[in-house]
């Protein structure tokens, strides 16, 4: 196994996407005609999803967090983040920052 760089060790891992995404995309639901899924938002996005979503990692993502950029609340020891990764984004273009 070489590296980028020609040298023995670990070779880099493509970013994958969190499983429940990855599920949901690779299977074919027919509609149902009491649901309409289109309509339905997402309240809030687990820390994998979200660090997918804006293309940032997950220690990035915390910082992040405790900085107060990013919305989230706590329900026991998980973090739920309430703010979608485009509005996290845009809110950064906004502000000038980067």
């Amino acid at each position: 196994m070489t590296t980028l760089n020609g040298r023995p060790g670990n070779t880099p891992r493509p970013q994958t996407p969190p499983a429940c995404l990855d599920s949901a995309a690779g299977t074919t639901r027919q509609k149902s005609k009491a649901t309409d899924t289109s309509r339905i938002t997402k309240a809030g996005y687990s820390v994998p999803e979200f660090c997918y979503g804006a293309g940032i990692g997950r220690s990035k993502a915390y910082e992040l967090m405790t900085a107060g950029l990013i919305r989230f609340v706590t329900v026991g020891r998980r973090r739920i983040i309430t703010d979608s990764p485009a509005d996290f984004l845009g809110r950064l273009a906004g502000n000038g920052e980067g």
